[in-house]
């Protein structure tokens, strides 16, 4: 049968739609199908995300909103302390004190008085004796102290024989809690010398505790030699430039001074009277540990009960030192005149002597009189300096001009 010419282009057309109809529905539909799942699918992980966002927003807001307060507590915290006792309240009453001509006469500690079994309030009473200017400028510097030390009560009283005399009553708040929001505190008493820290009682002596039969402490006089007095020469006039005759204003006979170390937390030594002299029936010893290097320690022998007072002016200041080795410690004393200011004076920069020798130094000329001599001191300079020490002390003297 012969197909015309019409019927072949309508069989052709026809083929090329059914061709087209077969792709359609065997690749293009499926692939429509999937194209929705995926967008279906794409859109609820955009929902997620949207979901993830906004809760990552919530923690950091939350994490910031933490810092803050976290921040807010420690700086509040710091004004407490996490926990006081009397030791701590006497170090710290009397370490401002220092470098002042102030006295403390006595001192009365009151027991927690707090009615909340979750902080502690102690109080402290001292009995002073100054002038107004030099308390004006202990309670200043006292109300400057980090942690929380109120002034409860002042009374004074003046009379011309003893100055300004009183009381001052001061509270100590603690709280054990702020310990883990607080920065460290450094205690100026340190187990080593707070005995309830290391035993349950004052009079409780270590298990492995030996009592020893007392020795007799060796006794070693030194007689020092003195630069004789000037005789005339043949002109029959007096060379005065080599004469110094001296007068002792300090003998340490009586052992009313007292040892400091700065910086006073990690310092620790002691005062006591030897009977290694140079006259009279003792020196003093002061023992030292600076415990580690560093850029400058200083031991202290502070003069307490009495202060040593110059009245006139001096133009030299010497002292016996006795020393078991040398060293590289710095010997002086510290000056604090009439008008408050503070001079320190070197006798030594080194010492390069072992036993006795005598060191002195020129006082300054600015100084105005009457004035105090505060204390002698031992100072480190520099992470090689000796760290532990040993000096005898004896005759404080002066010379005055020769007129």
């Amino acid at each position: 049968m012969k197909i015309s010419r019409k019927d072949r282009n309508l069989l052709i057309l026809l083929g090329f739609v059914v061709v087209l109809a077969l792709y359609y529905f065997l690749f293009m539909m499926p692939q429509e199908k999937k194209i929705t799942a995926l967008e279906e699918e794409l859109a609820l992980k955009k929902n997620e995300k949207d979901v993830t966002l906004m809760k990552l927003s919530s923690e950091v807001g939350l994490t910031k909103n933490i810092e803050t307060l976290e921040d807010e507590i420690s700086t509040s915290a710091n004004h407490y302390f996490p926990d006081i006792t009397q030791e701590e309240m006497l170090a710290i009453l009397t370490s401002y004190s220092e470098g002042l001509s102030l006295s403390f006469n006595e001192m009365a500690f009151v027991d927690n008085i707090s009615t909340n079994p979750n902080t502690k309030k102690l109080q402290a009473t001292v009995s002073y004796q100054t002038d107004y200017y030099t308390l004006l400028t202990y309670i200043r510097s006292l109300r400057e102290h980090d942690r929380k030390i109120v002034l409860k009560e002042v009374s004074m009283s003046n009379s011309f024989d003893a100055g300004l005399t009183g009381k001052l009553t001061y509270e100590f708040n603690a709280i054990p809690s702020v310990a883990m929001f607080t920065e460290q505190f450094d205690q100026l008493v340190g187990s080593q010398l707070n005995t309830r820290d290391v035993m349950t009682g004052p009079f409780t002596p270590y298990e492995t505790f030996i009592v020893e039969a007392p020795t007799e402490p060796i006794t070693e006089t030194f007689v020092p030699t003195y630069p004789e007095y000037p005789t005339e020469d043949l002109d029959g006039d007096i060379d005065y430039e080599d004469y110094r005759p001296k007068t002792q204003i300090y003998g340490f006979e009586e052992g009313d001074y007292f040892f400091v170390g700065n910086p006073s937390a990690d310092i620790t030594g002691m005062t006591t009277r030897s009977k290694t002299k140079v006259s009279g029936g003792f020196s003093a010893e002061v023992n030292f540990d600076f415990a580690s290097a560093r850029d400058y320690s200083e031991a202290n022998l502070v003069f307490d009960a009495n202060p040593v007072m110059l009245t006139r002016p001096a133009e030299f200041i010497s002292l016996w030192v006795y020393a078991y080795e040398a060293s590289n410690h710095g010997i002086g004393v510290v000056i604090i005149d009439s008008k408050g200011k503070e001079y320190k004076v070197e006798l030594t920069d080194s010492i390069s002597w072992t036993q006795w020798e005598e060191v002195e130094a020129a006082m300054p000329v600015e100084i105005s009189y009457p004035c105090m001599i505060q204390r002698i001191y031992v100072e480190g300079i520099g992470f090689d300096q000796k760290i532990v020490g040993k000096y005898l002390f004896d005759q404080l003297s002066v010379s005055y001009p020769v007129e």
